[in-house]
């Protein structure tokens, strides 16, 4: 069940404008599956509510953002960025990656040496790399020379010189996320630790407070927001109230990951699981930690945990996805998202996911003029493509259920009615009104989630011509 209220403007938190144009509704025990299907048409959740701005008539495009965890490659800003923090928190022993064994290298030396001579390409290959290893040869095959068996001595050497490259290979290994995890597991609990607590823990509501003051100086230091609403009480609404139906026996529902140093909170990360993603809905950390990159870390713990969940809930499919919120185009706080690769962003007008760095960073920097940019190419046959939008938005729409008023213009009866089946003038004056902003929300959430939404819609906003 939802209540919706449509497009109105409101504060920017980018820009500071008075003229982002955003709609809301607000949820009552969302289920996991309807939160995904709102994800992947750009809504996200801010506490009991979910919200998706206007593209074309917000100050700040937001795109909905998100990378694939099976698919990710850790970068070598990520891995400083992992052994910053690894120094911080006191663990200088870092990763080591596992060796191999005396035979297994000679095994390997040996297999690596049968493919030298294939290396040097054909002999008329003028390639830089066939023309070194022809000289590598050339020079082995002189040191060879002088041997009783020169091709036994020509074998010998090749599997020498193969070790050698495998033993600097391996000493100068790039380290995998999973190796920055198991260097992280073995500090100290008392040290460093990180905590997944579900909003009805008891532990939570033991450091609520500590939350809470780490909340406050976020906001007052790295926003700067001055209008602010510095409450407990907002706090609680905002970040620890959440719609969504928690499963706990899959592990899915709200996580606050809280990063602690000692007795020192350093920064929480509130984490929505779904049925095979997740959503980072909103971070905050203590400023002083802002040269450790706080952002990307708290990213690269998520998709390292959420790499190996399903070992821990093996009832569930494994993860496939990390939503990371909106990105705005130019926005320096945002940025280190697009280094999460493979990167993709939400097209706002099909609702299809992108590749950002073969699709869309080069539309972003054509359309830099432009309100938004569409990555979607465009449809062979325009006029098609509209009437079938229109003819499935009309569908979305008349699967919608909504709750009936009372006759007296309040919300007095408890049942809900699909719209395909609403009584002629059901709203009264207002009924064109409901029905506009029906269409409008069916348009914003797709088929599939219009089916499974119960809306309430505020007759006395009707009236007014609002949602």
């Amino acid at each position: 069940r939802v209540l919706y209220q449509s497009f109105r403007s409101s504060r920017c938190g980018y820009c500071n404008d008075e003229t982002a144009v955003t709609a809301w509704m607000v949820g009552y025990s969302v289920p996991v599956g309807l939160y995904q299907e709102l994800m992947n048409h750009g809504w996200q959740r801010l506490g009991t509510a979910f919200s998706v701005c206007s593209m074309p008539a917000t100050c700040c495009p937001q795109y909905a953002s998100r990378t694939d965890v099976t698919r990710f490659q850790l970068t070598a800003s990520q891995r400083r960025t992992l052994r910053r923090v690894l120094r911080f928190v006191g663990g200088r022993c870092g990763p080591k990656p596992d060796k191999l064994s005396a035979a297994e290298l000679d095994a390997e030396a040996l297999a690596e040496a049968e493919l030298s001579l294939a290396a040097a390409g054909p002999p008329d290959s003028r390639k830089a790399r066939h023309l070194r290893w022809r000289r590598r040869l050339d020079r082995l095959r002189q040191r060879a020379a002088s041997a009783e068996s020169p091709d036994a001595e020509l074998s010998r050497l090749l599997a020498e010189s193969a070790a050698r490259r495998l033993r600097r290979r391996q000493r100068n290994s790039a380290h995998s996320l999973a190796d920055y995890a198991r260097a992280f597991a073995r500090l100290d609990p008392g040290r460093f630790q990180v905590r997944w607590l579900s909003p009805d823990s008891r532990e939570l509501q033991d450091s609520l407070h500590d939350e809470y003051a780490c909340y406050l100086t976020y906001q007052q230091s790295v926003h700067r927001d001055v209008d602010f609403d510095w409450s407990f009480r907002h706090f609680c609404d905002v970040m620890v109230s959440t719609c969504l139906a928690a499963e706990r026996a899959t592990g899915r529902g709200t996580y606050h990951v809280q990063y602690w140093l000692g007795d020192r909170l350093l920064g929480v990360d509130i984490v929505d699981v779904l049925a095979d993603s997740a959503s980072s809905m909103y971070f905050f950390y203590n400023p002083e930690l802002l040269r450790l990159s706080p952002g990307s870390f708290s990213a690269l713990h998520l998709l390292s945990r959420l790499s190996t969940w399903h070992l821990s809930f093996p009832q569930g499919p494994p993860m496939r996805y990390l939503y990371l919120g909106c990105y705005v185009p130019g926005n320096r706080k945002l940025a280190y998202k697009s280094g999460l690769r493979p990167f993709q962003l939400l097209c706002p007008e099909t609702r299809r996911w992108f590749d950002f760095d073969t699709v869309c960073r080069g539309l972003l920097l054509a359309n830099a003029g432009s309100k938004y940019a569409r990555f979607a190419p465009p449809a062979a046959d325009p006029a098609a493509a509209a009437a079938l939008e229109a003819s499935s938005a009309a569908a979305a729409r008349d699967a919608l259920k909504v709750r009936l008023p009372g006759p007296s213009g309040g919300l007095v009866q408890p049942k809900f009615v699909a719209v395909r089946d609403l009584p002629d003038g059901a709203f009264g004056r207002s009924t064109a009104a409901a029905l506009d902003l029906l269409g409008q929300l069916a348009e914003l959430v797709g088929p599939d989630a219009a089916r499974q939404l119960a809306v309430v819609l505020e007759v006395a906003l009707l009236l007014q011509g609002g949602g």
